[in-house]
């Protein structure tokens, strides 16, 4: 009973950390003064809102390895004294490949300026841009790497009993390692969201519950929810290429306009 309640405590703490990391990546978009789609502030700026965003996206995907984590430090030393600081431990190392994987984002990002892709109509960015990298996407949802870490990141328990390590640093190295396994599941869907505005909130939401969906789905429905999100990949190319502005945030968009010299 008192195992239960402090699952239930610990799972409060950090929702309500998830619903702060919202708010706070939504406040730092909207005050960041960032000029275009492709326009992400500084290095420092984005890494922080980056993380934030992760937080904020991946905390339903992730809870039932951060459960599970804090259930077996528990049984393992009985006082339980140190669980929570562990599971923080355990986010933290799963954060870090995230961050790790934000600085290979903000280099796409800073390439895509770079090539003048923010002087591109809104349209024939969706076609040239958002289409392929969804199809891409879409591709690699049958990927066998893909299969293996979507396998990880479902399975908890089969990824602790296989990668067990004691100690903070233990918590910290399979934070790591379960972090580097969803970047290998969800990599591709983070490209769709920098091709359709890394800082759209509406695209924030679908890709979050998209990861959710396919992580999460009952054991019977989990290859119907992938096939699911791969269907609605093809979809969002096809909308790209014949309606692009019937993608939320690309007609309201308008054209980009070159700066002034």
């Amino acid at each position: 009973m008192q195992a239960s309640r402090r699952r239930v405590a610990t799972a409060v703490v950090f929702g309500c950390l998830a619903v702060v990391a919202w708010f706070a990546s939504v406040e730092r978009m909207a005050g960041g003064g960032m000029g275009g789609r492709f326009s992400v502030g500084s290095l420092g700026f984005f890494i922080v809102l980056w993380v934030l965003m992760m937080a904020a996206m991946m905390f339903p995907s992730v809870w039932p390895a951060v459960a599970m984590y804090g259930l077996v430090v528990r049984r393992r030393a009985p006082a339980g004294a140190h669980a929570l600081a562990r599971s923080t431990t355990f986010i933290a190392g799963y954060i870090g490949s995230w961050a790790a994987f934000g600085l290979a984002a903000f280099g796409l990002l800073a390439l895509a300026r770079a090539t003048g892709l923010e002087t591109v109509s809104s349209p024939e960015l969706a076609r040239y841009v958002v289409a392929p990298v969804a199809l891409a996407a879409a591709l690699y949802q049958v990927a066998p790497f893909k299969r293996v870490c979507l396998r990880h990141c479902r399975g908890p328990l089969s990824f602790f009993m296989g990668h067990w390590r004691d100690g903070v640093r233990g918590a910290l190295a399979m934070g790591a390692r379960h972090g580097a396994y969803c970047v290998g599941c969800c990599w591709m869907l983070m490209l769709v969201l920098l091709a359709l505005g890394a800082m759209s909130v509406t695209w924030m939401a679908v890709v979050s519950v998209a990861i959710a969906v396919e992580k999460l789905a009952p054991a019977p429905w989990a290859r119907l929810a992938s096939g699911l999100l791969t269907a609605g990949l093809v979809a969002l190319a096809l909308v790209a290429v014949v309606r692009p502005s019937w993608l939320p945030g690309v007609g309201e968009m308008g054209d980009a306009k070159p700066p002034m010299s």
